[in-house]
């Protein structure tokens, strides 16, 4: 039989951490695929948008619980996205949400531009008045 040596032992505790750790990492990663899926899914609330950042496609599937003056001054958001929902009165669910203007939006999210805007606009194959958004 062979003897156990103290470096044998070392060499087991090693590989037993590494399992540990490849098992910690698992589960890590599947618990944020689930928060994740959970996130896509998930009905926000106004209130929600105060305390965490959520991506584009989140914002989009909730849109119509939410008011566009949160979303604008709560999180980043595209020149596309203030194009096509927060500047766009259909989807206003309240009446500031329908004052707000070209000038609300570049205040609220610094890294778009009036450049930005317009061609987001272009994009949607829309016309701007200096206001709203027209449909041709």
């Amino acid at each position: 039989m062979e003897k156990i040596t103290k470096k044998m032992v070392e060499k087991m505790n090693q590989q037993l951490l590494e399992v540990e750790e490849k098992r910690k990492m698992k589960n890590k990663l599947q618990a944020q695929t689930i928060n994740n899926e959970y996130k896509n899914d998930m009905l926000l609330t106004d209130s929600m948008l105060r305390k965490q950042q959520y991506n584009i496609k989140v914002l989009e599937k909730n849109i119509n619980n939410l008011t566009m003056k949160t979303i604008l001054y709560t999180q980043r958001l595209t020149a596309d996205f203030c194009v096509k929902y927060i500047m766009n009165e259909n989807y206003a669910s309240c009446v500031e949400d329908t004052f707000i203007c070209i000038g609300d939006v570049l205040h609220a999210q610094k890294h778009l531009t009036r450049a930005s805007i317009y061609e987001a606009y272009n994009k949607l194959d829309g016309k701007y008045d200096g206001e709203t958004y027209l449909e041709k």
